[in-house]
């Protein structure tokens, strides 16, 4: 397992908890969803899905997927209040509890609990057990990301803009080098130590093309660029755009990668 100091969020945990809300249209519309091999991959697990548990499903981007599998019960835990508002009126068919997920008070009995995009902002040594109890014996565990600035993948994009982030804070989710969601042994150690089994690891590549007003949406939807005070925020934007329009004529090309891992409580 890889040195969890060498992890360590930069920016408080708590952060993540109301930062995402301050501009809800804004990160909806920046942010891309997830590969639909993705979710068949969660669905060739289990025969079916009576009970589903989403943690911070934030505007609902995975959620909407979610709903498909056509659960009865469907809990979504999203302790941004602003966040929990808007889901609340976007799907009729969800519970949402306005609290953390370690902290919620819930029955169990779920077939899947799944995490898109926000279960670093949780403490993994509380949630995985936490999931594990909330689970059915052979219910699974879902959690993905989507990481978009990865070195080393042929992403030139990626490598232009890191200099300009190397002295900003980092959300829980970064290491120095990269997203802690690409550290297998790290995230196949954890699940075992809370009990989980039959342990899976997928990565899906995505490409696109970003232009400079992709670019400057999508940085001002991340935490580490919205927690920044706003001239400096403003000037960081400013010069990502300026990095696409000037250094690949307005045509970024970008690479877009979505690693799940997949787990099961024991029986």
């Amino acid at each position: 397992m890889s040195d969890p100091v060498s992890l360590a969020a930069r920016l408080p945990r708590a952060a993540g908890r109301t930062i995402f809300g301050s501009d809800v249209a804004g990160y909806h519309s920046a942010r891309p969803g997830y590969p639909a091999a993705l979710y068949r991959l969660i669905t060739a697990r289990l025969p079916a899905f009576d009970a589903i548990a989403e943690i911070g499903p934030g505007t609902g981007l995975a959620t909407e997927a979610l709903a498909a599998f056509k659960p009865r019960r469907f809990v979504a835990f999203e302790p941004d209040p602003v966040l929990a508002a808007h889901l609340r009126t976007r799907f009729a068919e969800l519970d949402v509890i306005n609290d953390d997920f370690c902290a919620a008070e819930v029955a169990g009995g779920f077939d899947l609990i799944a995490s898109a995009s926000s279960f670093h902002w949780l403490d993994p040594e509380i949630a995985l057990p936490r999931a594990r109890a909330l689970l059915k014996p052979g219910g699974c565990l879902a959690i993905w990301w989507n990481v978009y600035r990865q070195k080393g993948i042929g992403d030139p994009f990626a490598e232009a803009v890191a200099p300009l982030l190397a002295d900003i804070e980092l959300p829980p989710s970064e290491a120095a080098e990269r997203h802690y969601s690409l550290d297998i042994d790290l995230h196949r150690g954890r699940l075992e130590a809370a009990g989980f089994g039959a342990i899976e690891h997928h990565v899906f590549r995505r490409e696109r093309v970003l232009s400079a007003d992709d670019a400057r949406a999508l940085y001002a939807s991340f935490s580490l660029v919205r927690l920044l005070p706003s001239a400096r925020r403003e000037a960081l934007l400013d010069a990502i755009a300026a990095l696409v329009t000037d250094e690949f004529g307005g045509a970024a090309p970008s690479v877009l990668l979505s690693p799940i891992y997949l787990a099961t409580a024991p029986a």
